[in-house]
């Protein structure tokens, strides 16, 4: 019910719409639309490209035709779909992309869920099996392989500079009592928008597939996500020498792809998974019963919309293509107003090195505005309510989950500068104090003025 004289829901739809909701970024995207003066700069999404994508794709839709609205053949994209992705993944994946390595789904969680399960059918993972992954990391990989496929994800933190090195992985791996059976890397990094040199990779991953039992998973979703500036370029897993000279160890790397990060389609959740095994290949493509696709399918619309993006043009190239050029540009625009917006205002620190890629994000240094002493709050207090001196009329806070001192100053500047970030142990950070800034969320102004709110707040939290 929502009240004729404010506008506002009532707190309980407030409260039971977020206590459904498990998801960090789904949390802070429903509490957003429930209350539009919030800025949400927590959830990764990407409006730049939307002029663009409306100009030459969303406004020239044709009409709707009945086959549009039957069963796509195959659910896991049809052959024309699978090689116009491949056409348009083959300069950063590898010259070697065909559509039989291509397996669509509704979105990468979809595709790392079915992967997972793919991997239990054809490749011996079972039930308990861990997963590890250098932290920080994006929080959904949890449900991903935890939630239906029964793994259990194992952080292997990074130190000083958040510096992946392959004595980290290394360390952590051999300190299980369990050995992982799956690594999971990320790359570029989210939360950190880094790209990993191609030297690192190569020891990476020869380690792994020479040295361990494990698969390898690249989440390459931000792979077009790339500034101008980046003096690291992004360099694919399937580009590795480790992978392309061993070929048994072919069947043990897979990566993984989707539109909704580097075209701002989060929406349509459309995602790929790609690989070579032909045992994993069996499973997803329905030669070993009914594909897994099925259940999670890249569905007709899917098809209609994302094939117009994907249409030949008169040049010979898709606008998809053309599109990522553009982009890169456009991206490195936003994150430059950003960053100079943050060393504008002089009190908001961030991780970051002069010729590194940040992919969408920028990663907040906030500890020294933590309260070490901060108590535990049960519940959020604020404007969203009538009668603040009501407990009936409190929202509980959004991330029990978190230490209680990043919990308090997420609150405080949600509360003071009506900006949302994503506290960094949402993303298992191993210390409290760093979030996580989407800076493609909005347009440039917009993420400016929210920059600026955060540092008046802290301004006034510090004197």
């Amino acid at each position: 019910m929502t009240s004729r004289k404010t506008g506002h829901r009532t707190p309980a739809e407030v409260i039971a719409l977020l206590t459904r909701t498990t998801d960090a970024e789904r949390r802070l995207s429903a509490e957003q639309r429930l209350f539009p003066d919030l800025l949400n700069l927590g959830t990764a999404e990407n409006i730049l490209l939307f002029p663009r994508l409306h100009q030459e794709v969303f406004g020239r839709l044709r009409g709707l035709t009945e086959q549009d609205l039957r069963y796509p053949v195959p659910v896991y994209g049809t052959e024309r779909m699978r090689e116009d992705i491949a056409e348009l993944l083959r300069p950063r994946f590898g010259a070697g992309l065909g559509p039989d390595d291509v397996f669509g789904t509704s979105g990468v969680s979809a595709a790392l869920e079915c992967l997972a399960f793919a991997l239990k059918r054809a490749e011996g993972l079972q039930d308990g099996d861990r997963v590890l992954i250098p932290a920080p990391f994006w929080q959904g990989f949890r449900w991903c392989f935890e939630q239906r496929p029964g793994l259990e994800c194992v952080p292997a933190p990074l130190g000083a500079g958040f510096d992946l090195t392959l004595d980290v992985l290394r360390r952590s791996y051999h300190e299980q009592r369990v050995k992982p059976r799956l690594l999971v890397l990320t790359n570029p990094n989210n939360p950190l928008g880094v790209n990993y040199d191609k030297d690192l990779l190569e020891k990476i991953h020869t380690w792994a597939l020479t040295h361990t039992d494990m698969h390898v998973v690249s989440d390459e979703m931000y792979a077009h996500s790339q500034l101008r500036t980046a003096r690291t370029p992004f360099v694919s897993a399937f580009s590795l020498d480790a992978y392309r000279d061993h070929p048994q160890a072919r069947d043990r790397v897979h990566v993984v792809w989707g539109f909704a990060k580097d075209f701002g389609l989060s929406g349509f959740k459309a995602g790929v998974v790609l690989t070579r095994n032909p045992r994993i290949k069996a499973v997803l493509g329905g030669t070993d019963g009914e594909p897994y696709s099925w259940f999670s399918p890249f569905d007709s619309l899917k098809h209609y919309v994302i094939g117009s993006l994907l249409e030949t043009r008169d040049t010979g190239r898709s606008f998809a293509a053309e599109l990522m050029e553009e982009y890169r540009t456009v991206l490195t625009r936003a994150f430059d107003s950003a960053r100079a917006t943050l060393d504008e205002v002089k009190n908001i620190p961030y991780v970051f090195r002069e010729g590194q890629n940040s992919a969408q994000f920028l990663w907040l240094d906030l500890r020294e505005y933590l309260r070490p002493d901060a108590p535990e709050v049960p519940y959020e207090r604020g404007p969203h309510f009538l009668r603040e001196d009501d407990a009936d009329h409190c929202l509980p806070v959004l991330f029990s989950e978190i230490g209680d001192a990043e919990s308090e100053l997420f609150q405080y500047i949600k509360d003071t500068a009506r900006v949302q970030l994503l506290p960094g142990q949402t993303l298992s950070a191993p210390d409290q104090g760093y979030f996580r800034l989407c800076f493609t969320a909005f347009d440039e102004p917009t993420v400016r003025e929210a920059i600026r709110r955060i540092s008046r707040a802290l301004a006034d939290r510090s004197g």
